[in-house]
């Protein structure tokens, strides 16, 4: 594949082919969509009133000002919900108004509002709480509330159940019957939009600064699309940070050691988050808010400092607790045929369940329920998969639950610890029907091929433009093929992280965080294809392209006679009796025509200097004749966006179905396929010969497009492949000799070329010849205790007529491909 080409966006807007690409990759492909997204405004946030009770919500606040009520605001001790605590705090410390807030100690009183914090607050003397990131599921809290003369505005984010609470007002613009446009803010954005319709127009243009570098932190934490208004939110509070407005979070910012001008989404998310995260999972919430709301430059030094030892604190705790749950996992074979990861222990700390849950669900791609037991309850977090709504199954196990709640990727309950494997059997009951065992490989989306004249700082500047990044505008990932590994090592404290160079013209240093368990499959030496996110290593204040490491996989399987996945494939190869290759008329000038070739020669050219993954959609055709081209050609498919090429089926000689998947078949008899059916039709390989070329071009539609992915390079593998298909009568005779001192063979796929001192290609066809004449038979074997791959050949009665060769059909049709091929090229 080569290098994306320059196009009229990336010249109007004065941007790299590469980034142009990007934009396109996301649905963005004119100047206006390109400008908004890299450039969001401001202006463009969305009127807080169309917001369901935004109005009733704040006529009642300016009420309560008025008659100079008390007011508390109640919130959470996650990122989200201290900076949602904090944004208010600030809003009403600007309008000179006192106001009191409550945020719950995670250890010991968890998630959401609960009866004794109500009580507490009436104690101290309350009219009106502001809840922000919670109460959409606290009924019988808002209910005693009430009864003690409270009343309560709820701003949450978070999914609704069936029973809404009975409170004064509710925003929550995922409730059915609110009619706001963007249902994706967090539960700060919330906050955010109610401060908006607080404030008038003019002045809140101004104000909103105050607010930005908050409510942007909580966007890029909670884990929220970053589209629409979470976009613009981002895109400006991150520039805003650079400049470093909140007197708390500049501090915060110089504590983890980040460039404020440099500062990312990347940043705000791996080390800024986590320090407010830790203080409340340890049980100081309250010093977040202290945080963002001190004007004192010596308080925020001081509390930034604090927040940074229970960070540490943190980690040492995670780090025990990760230990402890895998040995958990490893222990129990159930584990392995588990959807869903639901794991219980006693003693485990409340607040660092959530982080330690989702570690585990990005390790095995399971959705994972992790429960802390205490005084006969179990407590804990659940994360999930794309795809699965962790919301939905609790739904379905509400009877087992005594308290949930959260969305589709996060979620908190809490349940008798008795009734855990209840939970388990019942949650995986749930994801055997909506989990298939393909929807627990992490599909990762690629960008392009990225060429090696491409990959500099420059481009790693340019990045930058598409920040932030997160969900539904993911990081750019991209991947080099055909490199040379060199010096690969484990490092880290643990020896858990993966540090390697792969090398081209130029070398490339790479780095892979937590994926040192990949060091086993690969050697010094090695040909492999990287998958990575293009950024930069500051070292001493030298500045260099560095690789993070996504995937990687070897470039081609390094020996096929001993890889048994690649032997299978040449079984496949060899036509049996009833699916015999057709021998097609060439007719050049309709390839030509089909090609946009002068000559046939440059008809049959391949081309790799393209985009694959702008060709690879629904209502595609993707043909392999070599195992190098097959695994390209699977790898490739495995990058796309499943959203983009839905599911697909892999085939093999003879095509059956008959919907719109994206179909790749392994050594197809062309003409047995419905060409007509499809837009695309990619060649990984070349086709072994013109009358196959001339049978695609004559039957396709004027539509499909026919890519020819492949160049000269690869003619070896065919070429390899029908070498092999030309047999000799010694070979026949060696096969037949050690067959018939055994009787009854059965040998692991691996040890063919040892017995039978012949490559598997060879092999196969030669069985195929003697099982059409009757001499044998033969099939495979796999044994799922060993994890072995074997093929059984049973020799048959001696036939009373001799043995001839020239009569077997199948070889007669190898004989004749060979030949065609050879003309052909």
């Amino acid at each position: 594949m080569g290098s994306v080409k320059t196009d009229e966006l990336s010249n109007k807007l004065k941007i790299s082919p590469e980034i142009s690409q990007i934009l396109k990759n996301r649905k963005i492909d004119n100047e206006k969509d390109a400008e908004i997204f890299m450039n969001p405004s401001l202006d463009y946030l969305r009127d807080p009133f169309l917001m369901k009770d935004m109005k009733k919500s704040v006529e009642r606040i300016n009420i309560a000002i008025e008659n100079k009520e008390r007011i508390w605001i109640y919130g959470d001790y996650d990122v989200d919900g201290v900076s949602s605590t904090s944004i208010l705090c600030i809003y009403f410390d600007s309008i000179n108004y006192p106001i009191n807030y409550y945020i719950p100690n995670r250890l010991e009183e968890g998630y959401g509002i609960n009866e004794d914090a109500i009580k507490n607050i009436h104690s101290q003397g309350c009219d009106l709480i502001i809840s922000v990131d919670c109460g959409i599921t606290s009924v019988k809290e808002v209910d005693l509330a009430n009864e003690l003369g409270i009343d309560v505005i709820i701003t949450d984010h978070h999914e609704c159940q069936s029973e809404i609470p009975n409170a004064y007002a509710v925003i929550n613009q995922k409730q059915d019957d609110c009619n706001y446009p963007f249902d994706m803010l967090c539960g700060c954005g919330v906050a955010f939009k109610l401060i908006q319709a607080l404030t008038p127009k003019e002045e809140f243009k101004t104000s909103l600064y105050n607010y930005l570098e908050i409510v942007t932190l909580a966007t890029i934490c909670d884990i929220v699309p970053l589209v629409d208004e979470n976009r613009i939110i981002v895109k400006n509070g991150l520039k805003l940070m650079s400049e470093g407005k909140n007197i708390g979070l500049k501090e915060l910012i110089k504590v983890c050691g980040v460039e404020s001008d440099k500062i990312g989404s990347s940043h705000i998310g791996f080390a800024i988050g986590p320090r407010i995260n830790a203080s409340g999972r340890l049980g100081y919430s309250k010093l977040g808010v202290e945080l963002f709301t001190t004007k004192s430059i010596e308080k925020a030094k001081e509390i930034a400092n604090i927040l940074e030892e229970k960070n540490n604190e943190r980690q040492l705790i995670e780090a025990k607790m990760y230990q402890e749950a895998e040995a958990i996992i490893e222990s129990n074979e159930r584990y392995k045929s588990d959807k869903v990861l639901v794991i219980a222990k006693e003693g485990w700390q409340h607040g660092i369940i959530g982080i330690v849950a989702s570690k585990l669900t990005e390790k095995y791609y399971k959705p994972t329920i992790l429960l802390t037991i205490e005084d006969g309850e179990a407590t804990g977090s659940a994360r999930s998969i794309k795809g699965f709504s962790i919301f939905d199954a609790l739904v379905r196990c509400k009877d087992l639950l005594n308290k949930f709640g959260g969305h589709e990727q996060a979620a908190g309950l809490g349940l008798d610890s008795d009734k855990v494997e209840q939970l388990s059997r019942e949650v995986n009951k749930f994801a055997q029907y909506e989990l298939s065992e393909d929807d627990l490989i992490e599909n990762i989306k690629v960008e392009f091929e990225l060429e090696e004249h491409a990959i500099n700082l420059d481009l790693v500047e340019e990045l930058h433009k598409l920040e932030p990044f997160g969900l539904s505008n993911p990081n750019p990932r991209f991947i080099v093929r055909d490199a040379i590994l060199k010096n690969i090592m484990a490092i880290g404290k643990n020896k858990q992280h993966l540090k390697f160079t792969i090398e081209k013209e130029k070398s490339y240093d790479c780095i892979g965080f937590n994926m040192a368990y990949l060091k086993g499959g690969f050697n010094t030496g090695d040909k492999v294809d990287v998958l990575f996110q293009l950024d930069e290593n500051n070292f001493m204040g030298n500045r260099s392209v560095q690789f993070l490491l996504k995937d990687m996989r070897l470039s081609h399987p390094k020996n096929t006679s001993l890889n048994e996945d690649s032997i299978e494939l040449f079984e496949k190869i060899i036509p049996d009796i009833d699916n015999l290759y057709k021998l097609n008329d060439v007719d050049e000038d309709a390839i030509c025509n089909k090609m946009n070739a002068s000559n046939i020669e440059e008809a049959l050219n391949g081309n790799k200097n393209i985009n694959i993954f702008e060709h690879i959609t629904k209502n595609t055709l993707i043909i392999a004749n070599t195992v190098n081209g097959f695994y390209n050609a699977l790898s490739d498919i495995s990058l796309v966006d499943e959203e983009i090429c839905g599911e697909f089926e892999v085939s093999y000689n003879n095509f059956t179905s008959n919907n719109d998947k994206l179909q790749l078949i392994f050594s197809p008899n062309i003409d047995k396929i419905d060409i007509k059916r499809y837009n695309n039709i990619i060649l990984y390989d070349y086709l072994y010969n013109k009358g196959d070329y001339s049978y695609l071009c004559t039957n396709a539609n004027n539509e499909t497009s026919i890519i020819k992915y492949y160049s000269q390079t690869d003619l070896i593998y065919l070429k390899n492949i029908v070498n092999n298909l030309v047999l000799d009568r010694e070979e026949f005779i060696s096969v037949y000799k050690i067959a018939l001192s055994q009787k009854n063979i059965e040998i692991n796929l691996k040890d063919i070329k040892k017995v039978f001192n012949m490559i598997p290609l060879k092999l196969f066809a030669i069985i195929k010849v003697f099982k059409e004449l009757s001499l044998l038979d033969f099939g495979f074997k796999y044994d799922e205790i060993l994890n072995i791959k074997s093929i059984y050949i049973n020799i048959l009665p001696k036939p009373n007529e001799k043995l001839n060769l020239d009569e077997s059909k199948i070889l007669k049709n190898l004989k004749e491909l060979s030949k065609e091929y050879k003309e052909s090229y």
